[in-house]
Protein backbone atom coordinates (compact mmCIF):
# COMPACT_ATOMS: atom_id res chain seq x y z
CA UNK A 1 0.00 0.00 0.00
CA UNK A 2 3.09 2.22 1.29
CA UNK A 3 4.53 1.82 -2.43
CA UNK A 4 1.40 2.64 -4.09
CA UNK A 5 0.67 6.32 -2.46
CA UNK A 6 4.71 6.49 -3.47
CA UNK A 7 4.00 5.70 -7.02
CA UNK A 8 0.75 7.88 -7.24
CA UNK A 9 2.34 10.78 -5.35
CA UNK A 10 5.39 10.50 -7.99
CA UNK A 11 2.95 10.76 -10.84
CA UNK A 12 1.57 13.39 -9.27
CA UNK A 13 4.24 15.72 -9.12
CA UNK A 14 4.81 14.53 -12.52
CA UNK A 15 1.79 15.85 -13.73
CA UNK A 16 2.64 19.29 -12.20
CA UNK A 17 5.56 19.97 -13.58
CA UNK A 18 4.69 18.79 -17.03
CA UNK A 19 3.15 22.41 -17.26
CA UNK A 20 6.21 24.38 -15.71
CA UNK A 21 7.42 26.12 -18.60
CA UNK A 22 11.05 27.00 -19.04
CA UNK A 23 11.30 30.54 -17.61
CA UNK A 24 14.98 31.43 -18.97
CA UNK A 25 14.85 33.62 -22.15
CA UNK A 26 17.25 32.81 -24.80
CA UNK A 27 20.61 33.91 -24.39
CA UNK A 28 22.79 35.72 -26.63
CA UNK A 29 24.91 32.92 -28.63
CA UNK A 30 28.76 32.52 -29.15
CA UNK A 31 30.60 34.74 -32.05
CA UNK A 32 31.78 34.03 -35.14
CA UNK A 33 34.37 30.84 -34.45
CA UNK A 34 31.79 29.42 -32.14
CA UNK A 35 31.99 25.66 -32.42
CA UNK A 36 28.15 23.89 -33.67
CA UNK A 37 26.12 22.58 -31.77
CA UNK A 38 26.89 18.39 -32.01
CA UNK A 39 24.69 16.33 -34.06
CA UNK A 40 22.92 13.72 -32.49
CA UNK A 41 25.62 10.80 -34.12
CA UNK A 42 28.52 12.88 -31.68
CA UNK A 43 27.08 12.12 -28.15
CA UNK A 44 29.65 9.71 -26.93
CA UNK A 45 28.28 6.25 -26.85
CA UNK A 46 28.52 5.65 -22.19
CA UNK A 47 27.53 2.60 -20.47
CA UNK A 48 24.06 2.94 -19.73
CA UNK A 49 23.64 0.19 -18.19
CA UNK A 50 20.69 -0.08 -15.63
CA UNK A 51 20.76 2.28 -12.39
CA UNK A 52 21.65 0.34 -9.52
CA UNK A 53 19.71 -0.49 -6.80
CA UNK A 54 19.36 2.58 -4.13
CA UNK A 55 18.41 2.04 -0.04
CA UNK A 56 15.04 3.63 0.27
CA UNK A 57 14.13 3.75 -3.03
CA UNK A 58 11.53 1.42 -3.85
CA UNK A 59 12.15 -0.83 -7.89
CA UNK A 60 9.30 0.75 -8.92
CA UNK A 61 10.47 4.39 -8.51
CA UNK A 62 13.28 3.31 -9.87
CA UNK A 63 11.58 2.19 -13.11
CA UNK A 64 9.96 5.00 -13.70
CA UNK A 65 13.17 7.13 -13.54
CA UNK A 66 14.97 5.01 -16.15
CA UNK A 67 11.36 4.85 -18.27
CA UNK A 68 11.19 8.95 -18.12
CA UNK A 69 14.90 8.80 -18.85
CA UNK A 70 14.52 6.33 -21.81
CA UNK A 71 11.40 8.11 -23.42
CA UNK A 72 13.77 11.53 -23.25
CA UNK A 73 16.49 10.04 -25.24
CA UNK A 74 14.30 8.84 -27.51
CA UNK A 75 13.25 12.64 -27.99
CA UNK A 76 16.59 13.56 -28.33
CA UNK A 77 17.74 10.76 -31.10
CA UNK A 78 14.79 12.41 -33.02
CA UNK A 79 15.70 15.99 -32.21
CA UNK A 80 12.65 16.52 -30.71
CA UNK A 81 14.94 18.93 -28.12
CA UNK A 82 12.12 21.08 -26.59
CA UNK A 83 9.88 17.72 -25.64
CA UNK A 84 14.02 16.39 -24.63
CA UNK A 85 14.45 19.51 -22.58
CA UNK A 86 11.02 19.43 -20.46
CA UNK A 87 11.65 15.66 -19.97
CA UNK A 88 14.93 15.44 -18.54
CA UNK A 89 14.00 18.90 -16.19
CA UNK A 90 10.77 17.03 -14.84
CA UNK A 91 13.56 13.80 -13.96
CA UNK A 92 16.14 15.48 -12.56
CA UNK A 93 13.62 17.30 -10.35
CA UNK A 94 12.68 13.77 -8.94
CA UNK A 95 16.34 12.92 -7.72
CA UNK A 96 17.06 9.73 -9.58
CA UNK A 97 20.04 7.49 -9.27
CA UNK A 98 23.11 9.24 -9.73
CA UNK A 99 24.02 7.09 -13.42
CA UNK A 100 20.68 8.79 -14.85
CA UNK A 101 21.15 12.41 -13.54
CA UNK A 102 24.67 12.49 -15.07
CA UNK A 103 23.55 11.00 -18.40
CA UNK A 104 20.37 13.02 -17.73
CA UNK A 105 22.30 16.45 -17.28
CA UNK A 106 24.55 15.66 -20.28
CA UNK A 107 21.66 15.24 -22.96
CA UNK A 108 19.76 18.87 -21.48
CA UNK A 109 23.17 20.21 -21.94
CA UNK A 110 23.21 19.12 -25.79
CA UNK A 111 19.93 19.57 -26.06
CA UNK A 112 19.86 23.60 -24.71
CA UNK A 113 23.15 23.94 -27.05
CA UNK A 114 20.59 22.78 -29.83
CA UNK A 115 17.81 25.36 -29.24
CA UNK A 116 20.27 27.87 -28.89
CA UNK A 117 20.23 28.10 -24.97
CA UNK A 118 23.75 29.07 -24.49
CA UNK A 119 23.84 29.68 -21.20
CA UNK A 120 21.78 27.21 -19.66
CA UNK A 121 24.01 25.03 -21.74
CA UNK A 122 26.78 26.38 -19.81
CA UNK A 123 25.16 25.80 -16.86
CA UNK A 124 24.86 21.74 -17.30
CA UNK A 125 28.25 21.58 -18.26
CA UNK A 126 29.46 23.23 -15.33
CA UNK A 127 27.90 20.72 -12.73
CA UNK A 128 29.30 17.80 -14.89
CA UNK A 129 32.11 19.53 -14.91
CA UNK A 130 32.61 19.52 -11.40
CA UNK A 131 30.67 16.07 -10.37
CA UNK A 132 33.01 13.44 -8.75
CA UNK A 133 35.88 11.66 -10.63
CA UNK A 134 33.73 8.68 -11.49
CA UNK A 135 31.59 10.95 -13.73
CA UNK A 136 32.11 9.70 -17.45
CA UNK A 137 31.31 12.97 -18.99
CA UNK A 138 34.05 15.20 -16.62
CA UNK A 139 36.77 16.11 -19.02
CA UNK A 140 34.18 16.52 -22.18
CA UNK A 141 31.99 18.21 -20.29
CA UNK A 142 34.93 20.98 -18.84
CA UNK A 143 36.30 21.17 -22.21
CA UNK A 144 32.86 22.35 -23.25
CA UNK A 145 32.00 24.88 -20.80
CA UNK A 146 35.34 26.73 -21.28
CA UNK A 147 34.79 26.70 -24.85
CA UNK A 148 31.11 28.29 -24.13
CA UNK A 149 32.22 30.53 -21.33
CA UNK A 150 34.47 31.50 -23.70
CA UNK A 151 32.91 32.41 -26.87
CA UNK A 152 29.64 34.03 -24.66
CA UNK A 153 32.09 36.28 -22.84
CA UNK A 154 32.91 37.67 -26.38
CA UNK A 155 29.73 37.99 -27.57
CA UNK A 156 28.72 39.79 -24.81
CA UNK A 157 29.93 43.39 -26.47
CA UNK A 158 31.12 44.21 -29.77
CA UNK A 159 34.38 44.30 -31.04
CA UNK A 160 37.20 46.42 -29.46
CA UNK A 161 37.25 49.95 -30.28
CA UNK A 162 34.43 49.65 -33.26
CA UNK A 163 34.99 52.68 -35.88
CA UNK A 164 31.89 52.72 -37.81
CA UNK A 165 30.92 54.73 -40.75
CA UNK A 166 27.32 55.17 -40.69
CA UNK A 167 25.69 56.05 -44.56
CA UNK A 168 22.37 54.85 -46.30
CA UNK A 169 21.51 52.78 -49.43
CA UNK A 170 21.72 55.85 -51.26
CA UNK A 171 25.38 56.77 -50.65
CA UNK A 172 26.51 53.38 -51.02
CA UNK A 173 28.98 53.16 -53.80
CA UNK A 174 28.29 51.40 -57.45
CA UNK A 175 29.24 48.13 -57.25
CA UNK A 176 32.82 49.36 -59.18
CA UNK A 177 33.38 52.02 -56.35
CA UNK A 178 32.88 49.90 -53.73
CA UNK A 179 36.00 47.52 -53.47
CA UNK A 180 38.21 50.77 -53.73
CA UNK A 181 36.18 52.78 -51.21
CA UNK A 182 35.87 50.22 -48.52
CA UNK A 183 39.85 49.34 -49.13
CA UNK A 184 40.47 53.21 -48.26
CA UNK A 185 38.36 53.01 -45.53
CA UNK A 186 39.68 50.01 -43.67
CA UNK A 187 43.44 51.84 -44.52
CA UNK A 188 41.97 54.75 -42.26
CA UNK A 189 40.92 52.75 -39.50
CA UNK A 190 37.58 52.03 -39.91
CA UNK A 191 36.40 48.73 -38.35
CA UNK A 192 32.80 48.43 -39.44
CA UNK A 193 30.11 49.96 -42.16
CA UNK A 194 26.73 50.54 -40.48
CA UNK A 195 24.06 50.91 -43.39
CA UNK A 196 21.06 52.93 -42.44
CA UNK A 197 17.95 51.15 -44.26
CA UNK A 198 16.19 54.75 -43.51
CA UNK A 199 12.29 54.93 -43.14
CA UNK A 200 10.87 55.20 -47.15
CA UNK A 201 12.16 51.10 -48.42
CA UNK A 202 10.20 50.19 -51.04
CA UNK A 203 7.04 52.54 -50.56
CA UNK A 204 8.28 56.13 -49.66
CA UNK A 205 10.56 56.97 -52.88
CA UNK A 206 9.86 60.39 -54.89
CA UNK A 207 12.85 61.49 -55.93
CA UNK A 208 13.33 58.96 -58.50
CA UNK A 209 16.90 60.25 -59.70
CA UNK A 210 18.18 60.48 -56.29
CA UNK A 211 16.88 56.84 -55.23
CA UNK A 212 17.39 55.01 -58.43
CA UNK A 213 19.61 52.86 -56.76
CA UNK A 214 17.88 51.78 -54.25
CA UNK A 215 16.40 48.51 -53.98
CA UNK A 216 12.72 48.39 -54.17
CA UNK A 217 11.30 45.30 -52.95
CA UNK A 218 13.20 42.93 -50.02
CA UNK A 219 14.32 40.06 -52.80
CA UNK A 220 16.36 43.43 -53.95
CA UNK A 221 17.80 44.66 -50.89
CA UNK A 222 19.01 41.24 -49.80
CA UNK A 223 21.08 40.57 -52.93
CA UNK A 224 22.10 44.41 -52.37
CA UNK A 225 22.99 43.11 -49.23
CA UNK A 226 24.67 39.65 -49.72
CA UNK A 227 27.32 41.48 -52.31
CA UNK A 228 28.24 44.07 -49.97
CA UNK A 229 28.96 41.77 -46.93
CA UNK A 230 30.76 39.58 -48.88
CA UNK A 231 33.21 42.07 -50.53
CA UNK A 232 33.20 44.04 -47.24
CA UNK A 233 34.50 40.63 -45.21
CA UNK A 234 36.93 39.99 -47.42
CA UNK A 235 38.74 42.69 -46.43
CA UNK A 236 37.89 42.07 -42.99
CA UNK A 237 35.30 45.01 -42.38
CA UNK A 238 32.18 43.98 -40.45
CA UNK A 239 28.55 45.00 -41.59
CA UNK A 240 25.88 46.53 -39.13
CA UNK A 241 21.83 47.62 -40.66
CA UNK A 242 20.38 50.06 -38.68
CA UNK A 243 16.69 49.34 -39.16
CA UNK A 244 14.14 51.21 -37.68
CA UNK A 245 11.10 49.02 -36.38
CA UNK A 246 8.38 51.37 -37.08
CA UNK A 247 9.14 51.80 -41.03
CA UNK A 248 10.08 48.07 -41.88
CA UNK A 249 6.69 47.47 -43.30
CA UNK A 250 7.43 49.52 -46.28
CA UNK A 251 9.40 46.81 -47.56
CA UNK A 252 6.03 44.65 -47.78
CA UNK A 253 4.86 44.59 -51.28
CA UNK A 254 1.58 45.31 -49.83
CA UNK A 255 1.31 46.07 -46.39
CA UNK A 256 -1.80 45.16 -44.76
CA UNK A 257 -3.86 48.76 -43.90
CA UNK A 258 -4.61 47.29 -40.08
CA UNK A 259 -0.52 47.27 -39.61
CA UNK A 260 -0.50 51.08 -39.64
CA UNK A 261 0.03 52.91 -36.24
CA UNK A 262 -2.40 55.19 -34.96
CA UNK A 263 -1.71 58.60 -34.09
CA UNK A 264 -3.87 61.05 -31.85
CA UNK A 265 -4.82 64.56 -33.29
CA UNK A 266 -5.21 67.20 -30.77
CA UNK A 267 -7.05 69.59 -33.24
CA UNK A 268 -10.06 67.05 -34.45
CA UNK A 269 -9.96 64.95 -31.23
CA UNK A 270 -9.71 61.50 -32.84
CA UNK A 271 -7.46 59.07 -34.14
CA UNK A 272 -5.95 58.34 -37.32
CA UNK A 273 -3.72 56.72 -39.71
CA UNK A 274 -0.01 57.61 -39.27
CA UNK A 275 2.65 56.60 -41.74
CA UNK A 276 4.79 54.32 -39.77
CA UNK A 277 3.61 50.88 -38.58
CA UNK A 278 1.92 49.69 -35.20
CA UNK A 279 4.64 47.27 -33.04
CA UNK A 280 2.15 46.16 -31.34
CA UNK A 281 0.05 44.32 -33.92
CA UNK A 282 0.84 40.28 -34.21
CA UNK A 283 0.64 39.94 -37.67
CA UNK A 284 3.03 42.89 -37.83
CA UNK A 285 5.45 41.40 -35.70
CA UNK A 286 5.55 38.12 -37.46
CA UNK A 287 6.48 40.12 -40.55
CA UNK A 288 9.13 41.48 -38.97
CA UNK A 289 10.80 38.03 -37.78
CA UNK A 290 11.10 37.05 -40.99
CA UNK A 291 12.70 40.18 -42.35
CA UNK A 292 15.09 40.64 -39.60
CA UNK A 293 15.62 36.80 -40.37
CA UNK A 294 16.01 37.59 -44.24
CA UNK A 295 18.74 39.94 -43.64
CA UNK A 296 20.85 38.54 -41.23
CA UNK A 297 20.74 35.47 -43.11
CA UNK A 298 22.92 37.45 -45.56
CA UNK A 299 25.51 37.15 -43.58
CA UNK A 300 25.55 40.69 -41.79
CA UNK A 301 27.35 40.94 -38.36
CA UNK A 302 24.87 42.94 -36.32
CA UNK A 303 21.82 44.96 -36.37
CA UNK A 304 20.81 48.48 -35.09
CA UNK A 305 17.40 48.97 -34.02
CA UNK A 306 16.93 52.69 -34.69
CA UNK A 307 14.75 55.06 -33.14
CA UNK A 308 15.26 57.95 -35.25
CA UNK A 309 11.60 57.86 -35.83
CA UNK A 310 10.30 57.29 -32.72
CA UNK A 311 7.32 56.73 -31.12
CA UNK A 312 5.76 60.25 -29.87
CA UNK A 313 3.43 61.01 -27.02
CA UNK A 314 0.64 60.57 -29.25
CA UNK A 315 1.89 57.51 -31.59
CA UNK A 316 0.61 54.26 -30.85
CA UNK A 317 -2.81 54.78 -29.87
CA UNK A 318 -4.03 51.52 -32.49
CA UNK A 319 -6.33 49.58 -31.78
CA UNK A 320 -4.10 46.21 -30.88
CA UNK A 321 -2.22 49.01 -28.31
CA UNK A 322 -4.67 49.84 -27.19
CA UNK A 323 -6.00 46.07 -26.50
CA UNK A 324 -2.96 44.97 -24.86
CA UNK A 325 -2.69 47.61 -22.70
CA UNK A 326 -6.24 46.96 -21.07
CA UNK A 327 -5.30 43.11 -20.69
CA UNK A 328 -2.26 44.07 -19.09
CA UNK A 329 -4.40 46.36 -16.66
CA UNK A 330 -7.75 46.17 -16.84
CA UNK A 331 -8.31 49.70 -17.57
CA UNK A 332 -8.81 51.47 -20.84
CA UNK A 333 -7.01 54.23 -21.81
CA UNK A 334 -9.33 57.21 -23.10
CA UNK A 335 -7.07 59.88 -25.60
CA UNK A 336 -10.09 61.98 -25.75
CA UNK A 337 -10.33 62.21 -21.99
CA UNK A 338 -6.38 61.90 -21.62
CA UNK A 339 -5.22 64.41 -23.71
CA UNK A 340 -8.02 67.94 -23.07
CA UNK A 341 -7.11 71.21 -24.36
CA UNK A 342 -3.68 72.98 -22.87
CA UNK A 343 -2.26 68.67 -21.54
CA UNK A 344 1.15 69.16 -20.56
CA UNK A 345 2.48 66.07 -19.40
CA UNK A 346 5.96 67.33 -18.23
CA UNK A 347 4.24 69.37 -16.23
CA UNK A 348 1.45 67.07 -14.82
CA UNK A 349 4.50 64.40 -13.74
CA UNK A 350 4.56 66.85 -10.81
CA UNK A 351 1.34 65.13 -9.30
CA UNK A 352 1.24 67.17 -6.06
CA UNK A 353 1.07 70.69 -7.35
CA UNK A 354 -1.98 69.49 -9.89
CA UNK A 355 -3.65 67.05 -6.81
CA UNK A 356 -5.48 70.35 -6.06
CA UNK A 357 -7.24 70.35 -9.56
CA UNK A 358 -10.24 67.78 -8.20
CA UNK A 359 -10.42 64.16 -8.69
CA UNK A 360 -10.56 63.84 -12.51
CA UNK A 361 -7.59 65.61 -13.29
CA UNK A 362 -5.48 63.02 -11.11
CA UNK A 363 -7.07 60.30 -12.58
CA UNK A 364 -6.66 61.34 -16.19
CA UNK A 365 -3.03 62.17 -15.14
CA UNK A 366 -2.03 58.89 -13.50
CA UNK A 367 -3.75 56.93 -16.43
CA UNK A 368 -1.68 59.07 -18.64
CA UNK A 369 1.36 57.66 -16.59
CA UNK A 370 0.26 54.24 -16.98
CA UNK A 371 -0.06 54.54 -20.76
CA UNK A 372 3.48 55.96 -21.21
CA UNK A 373 5.19 53.80 -19.08
CA UNK A 374 3.91 50.55 -20.53
CA UNK A 375 4.29 51.75 -24.10
CA UNK A 376 7.45 52.11 -23.64
CA UNK A 377 8.30 48.75 -21.97
CA UNK A 378 5.71 46.94 -24.47
CA UNK A 379 7.90 48.34 -27.10
CA UNK A 380 10.95 46.80 -25.43
CA UNK A 381 9.72 43.14 -24.88
CA UNK A 382 8.60 43.47 -28.45
CA UNK A 383 12.09 44.43 -29.31
CA UNK A 384 13.53 41.48 -27.18
CA UNK A 385 11.00 39.27 -28.29
CA UNK A 386 12.54 39.56 -31.89
CA UNK A 387 16.10 39.16 -31.32
CA UNK A 388 15.39 36.18 -29.53
CA UNK A 389 13.80 34.66 -32.32
CA UNK A 390 16.92 35.82 -34.30
CA UNK A 391 19.37 34.59 -32.09
CA UNK A 392 18.10 30.75 -32.61
CA UNK A 393 18.21 31.16 -36.59
CA UNK A 394 21.19 33.36 -37.24
CA UNK A 395 23.61 32.52 -33.87
CA UNK A 396 26.28 35.32 -34.65
CA UNK A 397 24.02 38.27 -34.69
CA UNK A 398 24.58 41.39 -32.42
CA UNK A 399 22.09 43.54 -31.59
CA UNK A 400 22.30 47.29 -30.82
CA UNK A 401 19.86 49.68 -29.20
CA UNK A 402 19.82 53.49 -30.13
CA UNK A 403 18.71 55.35 -26.86
CA UNK A 404 18.27 59.19 -26.69
CA UNK A 405 20.93 60.98 -24.64
CA UNK A 406 17.54 62.77 -23.44
CA UNK A 407 16.54 58.78 -21.76
CA UNK A 408 19.93 58.80 -19.60
CA UNK A 409 19.41 62.89 -18.51
CA UNK A 410 15.75 63.43 -18.47
CA UNK A 411 13.91 59.96 -18.43
CA UNK A 412 10.34 61.44 -18.25
CA UNK A 413 10.71 63.96 -21.08
CA UNK A 414 11.90 60.38 -23.11
CA UNK A 415 9.36 58.71 -21.54
CA UNK A 416 6.86 61.15 -23.14
CA UNK A 417 8.34 61.85 -26.33
CA UNK A 418 10.58 59.20 -27.66
CA UNK A 419 8.43 55.99 -25.45
CA UNK A 420 11.99 55.40 -24.61
CA UNK A 421 12.94 53.51 -20.47
CA UNK A 422 16.74 53.45 -20.79
CA UNK A 423 17.27 52.11 -17.55
CA UNK A 424 15.11 49.51 -18.08
CA UNK A 425 16.29 49.26 -22.11
CA UNK A 426 20.04 48.33 -19.94
CA UNK A 427 18.70 45.53 -18.25
CA UNK A 428 17.59 44.00 -21.29
CA UNK A 429 20.14 41.60 -23.37
CA UNK A 430 21.11 44.02 -26.12
CA UNK A 431 24.79 43.50 -27.24
CA UNK A 432 25.32 47.65 -27.01
CA UNK A 433 23.65 50.63 -26.90
CA UNK A 434 24.12 53.71 -29.63
CA UNK A 435 23.31 56.75 -28.45
CA UNK A 436 23.03 59.94 -31.22
CA UNK A 437 22.79 63.48 -30.20
CA UNK A 438 20.09 65.49 -32.30
CA UNK A 439 21.74 67.42 -35.17
CA UNK A 440 19.91 69.38 -37.72
CA UNK A 441 21.23 67.95 -41.03
CA UNK A 442 19.55 70.58 -42.54
CA UNK A 443 21.55 73.81 -40.64
CA UNK A 444 24.32 75.42 -41.98
CA UNK A 445 26.51 74.53 -38.96
CA UNK A 446 30.00 73.68 -39.69
CA UNK A 447 32.19 71.05 -38.57
CA UNK A 448 33.53 72.37 -35.50
CA UNK A 449 30.42 73.74 -34.28
CA UNK A 450 28.48 70.45 -34.69
CA UNK A 451 31.35 69.64 -32.24
CA UNK A 452 30.48 71.26 -29.75
CA UNK A 453 26.53 70.77 -29.73
CA UNK A 454 27.36 67.34 -29.85
CA UNK A 455 29.41 67.61 -26.95
CA UNK A 456 26.91 69.75 -25.13
CA UNK A 457 23.72 67.31 -25.47
CA UNK A 458 26.11 63.49 -25.60
CA UNK A 459 28.34 63.96 -23.07
CA UNK A 460 26.81 64.09 -20.04
CA UNK A 461 24.66 61.06 -21.17
CA UNK A 462 27.28 58.56 -21.93
CA UNK A 463 30.10 59.63 -19.49
CA UNK A 464 28.24 60.09 -16.39
CA UNK A 465 25.21 58.44 -16.61
CA UNK A 466 25.47 55.23 -19.28
CA UNK A 467 29.40 53.85 -18.96
CA UNK A 468 28.93 53.65 -15.18
CA UNK A 469 26.31 51.14 -15.20
CA UNK A 470 27.43 49.06 -18.34
CA UNK A 471 30.47 46.45 -17.61
CA UNK A 472 32.31 47.85 -20.62
CA UNK A 473 32.94 50.66 -22.65
CA UNK A 474 32.68 48.49 -26.11
CA UNK A 475 29.15 48.23 -25.16
CA UNK A 476 28.86 51.88 -25.88
CA UNK A 477 28.72 53.51 -29.05
CA UNK A 478 28.29 57.32 -29.82
CA UNK A 479 27.74 58.84 -33.42
CA UNK A 480 30.03 61.83 -34.77
CA UNK A 481 28.86 64.38 -37.27
CA UNK A 482 31.73 63.27 -40.71
CA UNK A 483 31.90 65.73 -43.63
CA UNK A 484 32.29 65.02 -47.16
CA UNK A 485 32.94 61.27 -46.06
CA UNK A 486 35.50 61.69 -43.87
CA UNK A 487 35.58 60.88 -40.46
CA UNK A 488 37.03 62.77 -37.48
CA UNK A 489 39.95 62.36 -35.99
CA UNK A 490 41.01 62.64 -32.42
CA UNK A 491 42.42 66.58 -32.11
CA UNK A 492 40.37 68.35 -34.37
CA UNK A 493 37.87 70.15 -32.22
CA UNK A 494 39.93 73.25 -32.48
CA UNK A 495 41.72 74.74 -29.18
CA UNK A 496 39.63 72.49 -26.64
CA UNK A 497 40.43 68.63 -26.30
CA UNK A 498 38.74 66.70 -28.87
CA UNK A 499 35.35 64.49 -28.27
CA UNK A 500 36.75 62.21 -29.39
CA UNK A 501 40.13 62.25 -26.34
CA UNK A 502 37.40 62.40 -23.65
CA UNK A 503 36.08 58.49 -23.99
CA UNK A 504 37.37 56.07 -22.74
CA UNK A 505 39.30 53.32 -24.38
CA UNK A 506 37.30 50.61 -26.31
CA UNK A 507 33.97 52.84 -27.13
CA UNK A 508 32.78 52.21 -30.54
CA UNK A 509 32.63 55.34 -32.28
CA UNK A 510 30.21 55.79 -35.75
CA UNK A 511 31.45 58.71 -37.85
CA UNK A 512 27.41 59.87 -39.59
CA UNK A 513 28.48 60.51 -42.99
CA UNK A 514 24.53 61.62 -43.49
CA UNK A 515 25.09 64.75 -41.33
CA UNK A 516 26.55 66.76 -43.82
CA UNK A 517 25.09 65.27 -46.66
Amino acid sequence: MRTWLTICSLALCLGLLAGCGRTRPPQGPPVSGAIPPPAVESVPDRDEGGAPSLPGVSPDIQRIHSQLFQQSKAYFEEKAYPQTISGLTRLLALLPAESIEVQSRWLLAQSYRQVGEWESARDQYRTLAVAGSTNPYQADAQLQFSELQLLLEQFAMPPLDTQAIRLTLEQLPASGGFDQGIKKMKADGITTLLIDLGCEGAGFHTDQSRTSKAPRHLFDLQSLLRSYVERSHQVHLLVYVGVNLRCVGNWHDSPLPEWRDRTYNVTTRQAQDSRFFDLFHPEYQRFLDDFLAQLSGEGVDGLVFLDDYPMGMYDGISRSGLTRFQTAFGVSFDPVRAFQAGFDPLKASKVSSRSTQGTNAFEEDSAFWRWAGWKARERLTVVEQLMGQLRKRHLTVQCGLELHPHGLTDPVRALVDYAQDAMEAIRRPFSFFFVRPEIDRHSSSDQLSAIEKLRRISTKAVLTRLLPVLDDPRRVWVSMPAERGKRIAPGTAGGSASLLDEFPSGIGIVHDIRAFS
